[in-house]
């Protein structure tokens, strides 16, 4: 059986889509869903986590991770789901914007790998910082839905 991996890059509004050999692990709902309709719900899906962590909602943050959660930030803090959601909670850090731009999306049956331009300003154990970075972002499906399971931030030079 022949798979596919599919890959979009959006910037702003435009995006093209290519197809090319990669396994396949797709099962149930999703695994029927087109490559386009898997992107544009994870882009709200992540659309949400993001307005939740500027307003401090942890809990709806919460339900967009994945029970695996690996979180690499820009300074190199390595974090697992349990302590990400704890820093979250105790106000360790607070978020003030997050503005993506030129995601590349692509799909591997149940897992869509992102990597992306971003703008964070975050209040980060009382420091504030404010900067450019690209990211790697993973979703996969777990319990049926989509689901953030890695995040890494790698810091761009200050121009």
């Amino acid at each position: 059986m022949a798979s596919r991996m599919a890959s979009t890059r959006a910037t702003g509004t435009a995006a093209t889509v290519s197809h090319g050999p990669a396994p396949s692990t797709s099962t149930g709902a999703y695994s029927t869903m087109s490559d386009d309709k898997v992107f544009q719900e994870i882009e709200e899906l992540d659309s949400q986590r993001s307005q939740a962590l500027i307003d401090g909602d942890i809990d709806k943050v919460e339900t967009f991770l994945g029970s695996s959660l690996h979180y690499v930030h820009s300074s190199s803090t390595d974090e697992d789901r349990t302590d990400y959601l704890k820093k979250l909670r105790n106000g360790f850090y607070k978020y003030l914007a997050l503005e993506s731009s030129e995601k590349d999306y692509r799909r591997f049956g149940d897992c869509v790998i992102i990597n992306g331009l971003i703008r964070v300003h975050v209040i980060a154990n009382g420091n504030d910082k404010d900067f450019k970075a690209r990211y790697t972002q993973i979703w996969v499906v777990e319990d049926s839905a989509w689901k953030m399971v890695s995040w890494q931030t790698t810091l761009l030079p200050v121009t």
